[in-house]
């Protein structure tokens, strides 16, 4: 019978240690993902202010004003902002919590 609890401690034991180094490797993988998943999210929003930067350039040439060209460009930000957070407060309704 203690031969039986020793063996089984021991099984545990051995099991416990591939799982730790199982969630090890899962967690260095996991890391590396996120790592190139922010970097590649870096790498779209830098070239998405650059195109914003270009289009407003653009429009400044069209239209002959930078600071109106500027103010077309950021517009639909603006709209789209002010929807999220009217959106927002509808949802974060300050009544009491109810009991």
């Amino acid at each position: 019978m203690l031969g039986a609890i020793r063996e089984a401690s021991t099984h545990l034991g051995m099991l416990l240690r591939l799982a730790r180094t199982e969630i090890r490797g899962n967690l260095r993988a996991l890391a590396a993902l996120v790592a190139l998943f922010g970097g590649a999210l870096l790498l779209v929003l830098t070239s998405l202010v650059l195109l914003l930067l270009a289009l407003r350039d653009a429009l400044a040439v069209l239209i002959g004003s930078e600071a109106l060209a500027a103010l077309i460009v950021a517009l639909p930000f603006v709209v789209i902002a002010a929807i999220l957070v009217l959106m927002s407060l509808q949802k974060l309704s300050l009544r009491s919590p109810e009991a």
